[in-house]
């Protein structure tokens, strides 16, 4: 029943990838792969956004669960398979997911555990990233005008000077100092004809003093605002307009801000080895008398003449502002793909495989007393010893030494082979390595103006903002590969973190089962149940782990989802046309989830650990998920007839030779007693 009910969510997850898909490729359109959702503000981006990731995170959830469940049913051998590999003198895993088992089991199996797992990946790669975030960045022009003209008084269009009269700034990278060409005489008329019609429209100019001026056009990235117009007495109405320059958005970490050009006059308020990088708060305490650096007029000389132009104060465009959430048609293809690959192989398992998998720890033990194991007869495990110590004996069995009894409470942890702690504690703290190796940078990041934990709390979960991208000094073009990767491959580590995790429970669970058994007479739990034989509601992890590990891996994921992901950058211009030249696919961080993802693994690691230190009670020798060890306490008397479909317990049943015999049985027991000697059934004092 719990593979179909991992078909059926399996399946329903691909119908709704499925469904929502073609619904927004025909509703939004698609253009160049790529669908938008929403354009407008960025406030309604980010809420969307950040709904949009939490059910595709509870989306993967579901599936990758669902696709751990079956990889672990796929993995449970079959009795035949126990029986062969017992005979060449080798244990297999009961009631935990197992690599080990696959070379045990049938090809079919294994190549459907190896499809189940490797359909996974896209997913991690490409779900998250499937959906996106798009911020606006504006180029602006930067002009100065007369005081007449910004007050919609006086405006001589004739007096605007040619093309050739309006250089741009001479651009060093370029060969041709002319790769730029002249700003065009008729955009200088149409600002001023802008200006006369709407200087008093507060929609699209706005007047700003100097102060609110630099700290509004201080910035590396401009969403709402665009073209820049200082208003300055050394125009007049014969010659009320002039040129200055165009700030692009610097999208990369070459040179400095885009705001450079306020600083032209300072050197005392720039800093860096070319004084590339201007300070605003030195710049902010001389805005009462700031000027800016233009050509001077009717001056040709290619922007290489200049004066300074001193500033009374400026008017800034108003433009809209264009933050968009899109998504990939390529990656949600590849997505539904892997979800429909998932969906096909546990759809095979549940209608091609009719053989009867030993999926639980009372499957295995039902089995053993049907049909009892000749190779572990004579058994059992002392306290704190491992079945590995028996030795393999000429009659093809596995044989040792009667043991005295003591007491013993083993620790949970002693339950998992010490790899599983191995791989659970590296992979916690890589995690935490990891994350706090990004976090020093994040917060480091002089593009952040308040680090406090309110500044970061304030830009948000997954927030794409312009004070935490990851600028790359090489040009992305756009592409959406490299950030994809950069951003995804921490998923994968989270889902080795999270299969390391339930393992380690599934082992400890597993043992408690076990015990429980020398301390209460109770039927089995098994995955068909027959008699009074109990039906299982889980694999191994009871509700109350398995579901609180289920919502820690999806918020786990999610976190490190609004950690760092993709975002993109889109360039307009002045006119309102997008720039590729500028325009970039990078990725983002969020600060305030990265230290979210350090807090919830520190917990995990802590909590992980912490478990590991309860005490079992005495009773009862662990056995760990060793088929060998559960196979050896299952040789009940003759007698006992359909021991498999009673309450059973597992204590002592018969004493023969001063040697306890213990086993689990339906019939009475004795509780074994320090310092007598104990075996299975069968056993002697020589080894055979």
């Amino acid at each position: 029943m719990g593979v179909i009910g991992c078909a059926v969510a399996t399946s329903a997850v691909l119908l709704i990838n499925l469904v929502v898909t073609i619904w927004a490729a025909a509703h939004y359109g698609i253009e160049d792969g790529i669908g938008t959702i929403q354009n407008g503000g960025c406030d309604t981006t980010k809420t969307l956004s950040l709904w949009s990731h939490f059910a595709i995170n509870v989306l993967s959830t579901a599936m990758l669960s669902a696709s751990n469940y079956c990889m672990q049913c796929l993995s449970a051998p079959t009795r035949q398979d126990i029986d062969r590999a017992h005979a060449q003198h080798i244990w297999l895993d009961i009631g935990v997911r197992s690599v080990r088992n696959l070379l045990h089991i049938s090809r079919t199996k294994t190549l459907l555990w190896i499809l189940l797992a490797l359909s996974s990946i896209p997913l991690h790669l490409f779900y998250n990233s499937a959906i996106f975030s798009t911020l606006s960045a504006r180029e602006y022009d930067i002009l100065t005008i007369s005081p007449n003209l910004a007050v919609g008084k006086f405006f001589n269009a004739t007096a605007v000077p040619r093309d050739a009269l309006n250089p741009r700034p001479y651009d060093h990278s370029y060969s041709d100092e002319w790769a730029f060409p002249p700003y065009p005489r008729s955009r200088l008329i149409e600002y001023g004809l802008s200006l006369m019609r709407d200087f008093n429209n507060t929609s699209v100019w706005q007047r700003m003093d100097n102060r609110d001026c630099i700290q509004k056009y201080g910035r590396q990235f401009i969403s709402t605002r665009s073209d820049f117009l200082a208003v300055s007495h050394a125009l007049n109405d014969s010659f009320s307009i002039k040129f200055i320059d165009t700030a692009y958005p610097k999208t990369d970490n070459g040179g400095g801000p885009s705001y450079n050009w306020m600083c032209d006059l300072y050197p005392d308020a720039q800093h860096g080895t070319n004084n590339e990088q201007c300070r605003l708060d030195l710049l902010l305490p001389k805005a009462t008398k700031w000027a800016i650096r233009s050509n001077r007029l009717n001056e040709p000389s290619y922007g290489m003449a200049w004066q300074p132009d001193l500033v009374d104060y400026c008017l800034s465009r108003q433009v809209k502002e264009e933050c968009r959430l899109q998504f990939s048609l390529a990656l949600l293809i590849v997505v539904i793909m892997s979800n429909f690959v998932k969906a096909a192989c546990m759809i095979v398992i549940v209608y091609r495989h009719d053989d009867t998998p030993l999926i639980t720890l009372g499957d295995a033990i039902a089995s053993f007393l049907d049909d009892p194991d000749s190779t572990t007869q004579g058994n059992y495990v002392a306290p704190g010893d491992s079945f590995k110590q028996c030795k393999w004996t000429q009659h093809r069995r596995w044989t040792r030494q009667p043991r005295p009894w003591a007491t013993k409470k083993a620790y949970w942890f002693s339950s998992s082979s010490w790899k599983r702690w191995i791989s659970y504690n590296t992979l916690s703290m890589v995690t935490l390595i990891v994350t706090a190796g990004l976090l020093k940078p994040a917060i480091s990041n002089e593009r952040l103006a308040d680090t406090s934990f309110k500044g970061l709390w304030e830009l948000g979960f997954g927030t794409v903002t312009f004070q935490s991208l990851i600028l790359s000094s090489v040009p992305t073009n756009g592409g959406l590969v490299l950030p994809i990767f950069v951003a995804n491959s921490p998923q994968i580590l989270l889902s080795f973190l999270y299969l390391a995790y339930n393992d380690l429970f599934t082992s400890m669970l597993l043992g408690r089962e076990w015990i429980s058994y020398a301390k209460q007479r109770k039927p089995l739990r098994v995955t068909l149940p027959k008699g009074k034989q109990r039906s299982t509601y889980s694999l191994q992890l009871p509700y109350s782990y398995g579901i609180p590990l289920v919502i820690f891996s999806g918020i786990l994921h999610w976190l490190v989802s609004q950690s760092i992901f993709l975002a993109r950058i889109t360039v307009f211009d002045s006119l309102n046309r997008e720039d590729k030249r500028y325009s970039v696919s990078t990725c983002g961080y969020s600060s305030i989830a990265i230290i979210s993802v350090i807090f919830v693994s520190t917990i995990a690691l802590l909590a992980g650990n912490a478990i590991g230190f309860r005490k079992y009670p005495a009773g009862m020798p662990l056995a760990g998920s060793n088929s060998a060890a559960i196979s050896a306490a299952c040789h009940a008397p003759a007698e006992d007839k359909d021991a498999s479909v009673l309450p059973l317990m597992w204590g002592v049943v018969s004493t023969k030779d001063n040697i306890g015999h213990c086993c689990f049985t339906s019939m009475e027991v004795t509780t074994p007693v320090v310092g007598e000697m104990y075996a299975g059934l069968g056993a002697s004092r020589q080894v055979d």
